[in-house]
């Protein structure tokens, strides 16, 4: 069965530090290589190509950052930090220009990124380890992963989590809103029911209570009436004798209102 088939994603010449097993000193030795990235390695060999002299797999790439131009007093630097026999090591490399630097840790996050996320590391050292401390922070303690400063893939997460951190807020705060302002709509709906009952009631009360007295003057002239009728019988009178006669008696009354006397 035949190999996997390595796609190649970008070759050129940088600028490397020699990779020395002693410590690391101001006076590294930097020489030109040509470097060569794959989707599953990533190489190095003499200017003409001919000769590899070395090779990192990407799955053992752990971050790729800046390096601080004051470390080996040059311009451009960056880092692949990788593992090799479960220790970590940093290769230094050097771009001729800006957009050449650029572009290698573009591609080599890339491929490295894609092939084992959760290896890579969370933080770096910007400078080196020269003299037994980080020329960066000066720690003692020689760990890449105890770093100064956030990868790139922290700075992703941590934005990530700020984002969604940020989102979460932005719906809580309309959560409350929109609870206020049912809270708000359910007291305009109680207020405008209990002025609706009050009326209610008010009409109730008027429609059930009793009909007011009306005014006197019928009554007045009801007993006018009544005493004028009253006057008209003792005016005309009609008397009857024991003898079965009958005769009628004409009589007024006198100015005090009393009948004559006969």
């Amino acid at each position: 069965m035949a190999g996997t088939v390595e796609r190649p994603v970008r070759h050129g010449m940088l600028t490397k530090r020699s990779i020395s097993k002693s410590k690391t000193t101001f006076n590294a030795k930097f020489q030109d290589r040509w470097f060569v990235l794959t989707d599953k390695t990533l190489t190095y060999h003499t200017p003409n190509g001919h000769t590899e002299k070395g090779r990192i797999s990407v799955d053992c790439i752990r971050c790729c950052e800046l390096v601080e131009e004051k470390t080996f007093n040059r311009p451009r630097l960056f880092q692949v930090v990788y593992s090799d026999k479960e220790k970590l090591r940093a290769l230094y490399l050097q771009g001729d220009t800006k957009q050449t630097q650029d572009e290698w840790i573009q591609c080599i996050r890339l491929v490295s990124e894609k092939s084992c996320p959760e290896r890579m590391l969370r933080h770096f050292h910007s400078g080196a380890y020269i003299k037994k401390k980080w020329s960066c922070c000066h720690k003692t303690e020689k760990y890449y992963d105890s770093g100064c400063e956030n990868t790139y893939v922290c700075d992703r997460i941590t934005d990530y989590t700020m984002d969604a951190r940020r989102a979460s807020i932005e719906q809580e705060s309309r959560r409350a809103s929109n609870a206020e302002q049912q809270r708000n709509t359910i007291k305009r709906k109680l207020s405008l029911q209990n002025m609706m009952n009050t009326l209610k009631l008010d009409r109730s009360d008027k429609t059930d209570s009793p009909p007011q007295a009306k005014s006197n003057g019928s009554d007045i002239n009801t007993l006018s009436e009544t005493r004028e009728e009253s006057e008209e019988v003792f005016s005309e009178g009609e008397l009857s004798d024991d003898e079965g006669g009958s005769f009628k008696t004409k009589h007024s009354l006198d100015s005090s209102g009393n009948s004559p006397r006969y």
